[in-house]
């Protein structure tokens, strides 16, 4: 989960202040490759579209505003609604049953929560077992 985190942490910066550099090193390959640079601050003509019709945008407000940060608005969007909060606490309460060394994450408190997302699965007598089992067998375990 602290992967989903730093990726939208990463990808929110880069939408506030990656655009810049995106420009230079773009620029600079471009110059590199003898590829012509587009003139951000001449107007964007968009493709298939009269000039009369078109919207007024220069070329530094179509790419960054309408693209850039579109798509990386999109991205954030797509984490968001794939991680939302219950889908989070659901991820994090089974990554404390990871038997990666030696069950380090194991937490009882989240192992807890986990069975109450699920209580409609366990009885009252079920879940008192569960736990008193499930503590006593991963404590002995390490």
């Amino acid at each position: 989960m602290d992967l989903v985190k730093v990726c939208k942490q990463q990808l929110q910066m880069m939408r506030d202040t990656g655009w810049n550099s995106l420009v230079d090193v773009v620029s600079d390959f471009c110059v590199e490759k003898n590829i012509d640079v587009l003139n951000m601050e001449n107007m964007y003509c968009a493709q298939g579209k009269s000039r009369r019709k078109a919207p007024k945008l220069t070329n530094m407000h179509y790419y960054h505003v309408d693209f850039f940060n579109a798509m990386i608005d999109l991205q954030l969007q797509e984490l968001n609604s794939r991680f939302n909060e219950a889908n989070t606490e659901l991820l994090l309460c089974l990554a404390c049953l990871s038997p990666n060394n030696s069950f380090s994450a194991f937490d009882k408190r989240k192992l807890i929560r986990l069975a109450q997302l699920y209580s409609y699965d366990f009885s009252t007598v079920d879940l008192s077992f569960f736990f008193t089992f499930t503590y006593n067998t991963i404590y002995n375990f390490l």
